[in-house]
């Protein structure tokens, strides 16, 4: 999620198998119509040469809109919305394993082994101005205003902290714990906190006092993937995602966590997220400024999963006996059953944290061909994180995924991957839907 032009940024790649022209490439969504703005079809190449190229893993936003993101091994590329190709080029060597945006604009920082390098990233080429040697190579996490990169150390269980301005160790170390291996990192500036993704353990690191603050655990066979943190509602999005193969261990079902910065605590909102496993990918999250959408890419599902805080209705038109209008798209004669037991006609005396009721949202959007028209072909993936998108075989709330016409942003009902129930008690009546799916191909 772009935090300037409030953009979603989806990573894609063609599931193997599938039929028809490839899907790979970059796509700029706006969340709010859910629209497909544009598709980034081609990045920079390993020859020099332009070629369709997943978006794999995003580094960070550009000034105003637009991303910096990874493709293949070793390729650095740069594209906005309205852009045809992305810009950037290859570097030679060692591939690239981790990658976020660089403290001056126009640059990554990237892992390479034990090599962290910044790299400025031009129309057709990438050129490393600074590198360092460190002891061991890990995760990493930028702060661009305060100029400090962290990197996680595994091998010795430490984080280190580099400055952005020397570009050299500058002796400040965090002593890990025992656990497992650390898999991101992730800053929240606002509270000087360093949140850290340890297998079945989050953890949460004060920098001021370079001691562990907190720690999370989620149900048993869950991992947690990725976490996005918003400084202006002081909440932190988890996604965990189950690695089990039910029902021997784990149950196949991911959780969307949600945390109190402030208070480093659970805020006890979380949601079941089925099919949401680690077996096909790693799941990603990103959040919109304010905390108002919350949106969790699952790779094994091929979809984008938005999660929409409830709107206060408008003061000067309250309707204190009439039934409340649905929020997130076109009226039907005849509602749906709400999967929460709630009567989805709407009852004024309701508790508005009961949910939304399955008319909540149908709302088209719509998905490129590889023509470019917008036509049955769709791809769903990353939003801010690393792992490939999956095939569809399910229907969704708008009909077969095989047939269907148009993109589909799905009402909240017991054909998607969330119910009203649930989404309920993440966001007190909010609205939860897949904003993007896949769709496989047909002859």
């Amino acid at each position: 999620m772009h935090p300037e032009s409030g953009k979603l940024y989806v990573g894609s790649d063609t599931v193997a198998g599938t039929t028809g022209a490839s899907l790979a490439g970059l796509y700029a969504v706006d969340p709010a119509s859910g629209q497909t703005l544009s598709w980034v079809k081609e990045s920079p190449g390993s020859t020099g040469q332009p070629a369709q190229l997943p978006a794999k893993r995003f580094a960070g936003p550009l000034p105003g809109d637009g991303v910096h993101y990874l493709v293949g091994l070793r390729g650095i590329a740069a594209a906005k919305d309205g852009e045809a190709a992305g810009r950037g080029g290859w570097l030679t060597g060692t591939a690239i394993t981790q990658a976020k945006a660089g403290a001056k604009d126009g640059t990554v920082v990237v892992l390479r082994g034990t090599r962290l390098e910044e790299v400025a990233v031009a129309e057709t080429s990438v050129t490393v101005e600074r590198s360092l040697t460190l002891p061991a190579g890990g995760p990493l996490a930028v702060d661009r205003a305060a100029g400090q990169i962290w990197v996680a150390d595994n091998t010795n269980s430490l984080l280190r902290r580099v400055d952005s301005a020397g570009f050299a160790l500058d002796g400040t170390e965090i002593t890990l714990g025992a656990g497992a291996a650390v898999t991101f990192l992730e800053w929240d500036t606002e509270h000087g906190v360093l949140w850290a993704g340890r297998g079945a353990v989050l953890e949460a690191y004060d920098i001021s006092t370079d001691k562990l603050a907190a720690s999370f655990t989620s149900d048993p066979g869950d991992s947690v993937a990725d976490v996005a943190v918003d400084p202006g509602s002081d909440q932190a999005f988890a996604v965990w995602q189950d690695f089990g193969n039910p029902p021997e261990e784990g149950d196949g079902v991911g959780r969307l966590a949600v945390y109190d910065t402030a208070a480093l605590k659970d805020s006890g909102k979380d949601v079941e997220l089925p099919g949401v496993t680690g077996q096909l990918g790693t799941s990603s999250v990103a959040v919109a400024p304010g905390g108002e959408s919350v949106f969790v890419g699952s790779p094994a599902d091929g979809s984008v999963t938005t999660f929409q805080r409830p709107q206060t209705p408008p003061s000067e038109s309250p309707s204190p006996t009439g039934s409340p209008s649905p929020t997130g798209g076109p009226s039907e004669p005849e509602p749906e059953p709400d999967p929460s037991g709630t009567d989805p006609t709407g009852d004024p005396t309701a508790d508005p944290s009961a949910g939304p009721s399955a008319s909540d949202g149908v709302v088209p959007i719509d998905i490129p061909t590889p023509s470019g028209d917008n036509g049955d072909s769709g791809t769903g993936g990353s939003t801010g994180g690393s792992g490939d998108s999956g095939s569809l075989t399910t229907t969704t709330g708008g009909g077969s995924a095989a047939t269907s016409g148009e993109g589909i942003l799905a009402s909240t009902g017991t054909t998607v991957l969330l119910t009203a129930g649930t989404a309920a008690a993440l966001l007190a009546g909010g609205t939860a839907a897949v904003l993007w799916r896949r769709r496989a191909a047909t002859e």
